[in-house]
């Protein structure tokens, strides 16, 4: 019998959508502002000079790393993005 599986996302892009969702509302929390700030001054000390949209790219990047890490240490994201990539892939053949 197979196990049934909970999954995040029914598709790549919900996937995608549901867990950058979940960052931004982690980042809006009092600790998430915090780090925020912090990650700000960090880069502020390195670039006096920093525009707006070099911070934005710099937010972009900071949430690209966030999903990176939840999907390296939860197996089961592991999984579900490896078969939506899978199922991507696929479906782009036909």
């Amino acid at each position: 019998m197979m196990e049934a599986k909970m999954m995040i996302a029914g598709s790549f892009d919900e996937f995608v959508e549901k867990i950058t969702q979940a960052e931004r509302k982690a980042l809006n929390t009092p600790f998430g502002q915090e780090i925020t700030e912090r990650l700000l001054k960090m880069k502020l000390e390195e670039n006096p000079d920093m525009t707006v949209e070099e911070w934005q790219d710099t937010k972009s990047q900071f949430l690209t790393f966030l999903f990176a890490m939840f999907v390296k240490e939860t197996p089961q994201a592991m999984a579900e993005l490896a078969q939506h990539t899978w199922d991507e892939l696929q479906a782009k053949e036909v």
